[in-house]
């Protein structure tokens, strides 16, 4: 009698296992503060390649023979590298091409006359920050190097070293990059407000959490000088230990509105 009730004490809690495991429900992946930080570094950090390009092909013994604005300033031509520094001066004045307000210095060390192909342009930022809107809240962008090389007349890599990102909320957040860039739209106009920049490759980053992830861009990003806001392309991004996730910016309207994909999943974001 006590095998037979042993026996079915064990099938008892069997059952019941099965019962409990089979009502289990797995958590959603609703995790999306690593593609909003992201955004805010795809944004930036593939804008140096447009500001660079529109100065610099602008700037006598550079390329072109006028002075672009009275913040940008070139050292001696005569002899390369020269170094040319686009100053938005200590207080934030705001951008004439895309209407964000930025403070601080873009310092370019040129290898040779900016049209020649095989030319690179080694970044330095210094004191340099971005706020969306005059009056809002400026955030530090830094990196240890930016090298921009023209592989072509209209093909760029574009590669940012230990990129970084610092609000004065008190998040930060990390970016590094390798990306080839091909200007699409305003080569031939010597002024940058009409430049249209796509952009193919991989990067790596690091959210305000600590958690960092992967990205592969899935369609080209496209970049318009005159939008604040990427305005084209998808990447798929993969966060450590959670699912890819695809971040879609649009088919080509200029808005900060982002649509994200986890499992299935739709989100949106609008980025500030």
């Amino acid at each position: 009698m006590k095998q037979i009730y042993f026996t079915l004490m064990i099938c008892s809690a069997s059952i019941i296992s099965l019962t409990f495991n089979s009502c289990k429900k797995e958590t959603p992946d609703t995790e999306t503060q690593s593609s909003v930080d992201n955004s805010i570094c795809e944004g930036e950090f593939n804008n140096f390649l447009s500001v660079i390009n529109g100065y610099a092909r602008n700037q006598q013994g550079l390329k072109g023979n006028r002075t672009v604005g009275p913040t940008v300033t070139v050292s001696d031509t005569t002899h390369f590298p020269v170094t040319m520094t686009i100053d938005y001066g200590t207080t934030g004045i705001v951008d004439s091409i895309d209407n964000k307000v930025r403070k601080g210095q873009i310092v370019a060390s040129f290898s040779n006359k900016w049209h020649i192909s095989g030319t690179t342009a080694t970044v330095k930022l210094i004191n340099y920050f971005v706020a969306n809107t005059s009056g809002g809240n400026f955030i530090q962008y830094n990196a240890d190097s930016i090298m921009i090389k023209r592989t072509d007349s209209i093909v760029f890599t574009n590669t940012i070293i230990n990129g970084s990102v610092v609000s004065p909320a008190g998040w930060s957040l990390k970016w590094a990059s390798t990306r080839t860039m091909t200007q699409t739209g305003g080569y031939s106009s010597i002024t940058s407000g009409d430049d249209v920049f796509s952009a193919t490759g991989n990067s790596t980053g690091t959210d305000r959490n600590g958690k960092t992830y992967t990205v592969t861009l899935k369609n080209p990003i496209v970049k318009r000088s005159s939008c604040a806001w990427i305005e084209s392309g998808s990447l798929d991004l993969t966060p450590d230990g959670l699912s890819v996730r695809t971040v879609d910016y649009g088919t080509g309207t200029c808005d900060n509105k982002v649509t994200l994909v986890i499992n299935g999943n739709t989100f949106t974001f609008s980025l500030n």
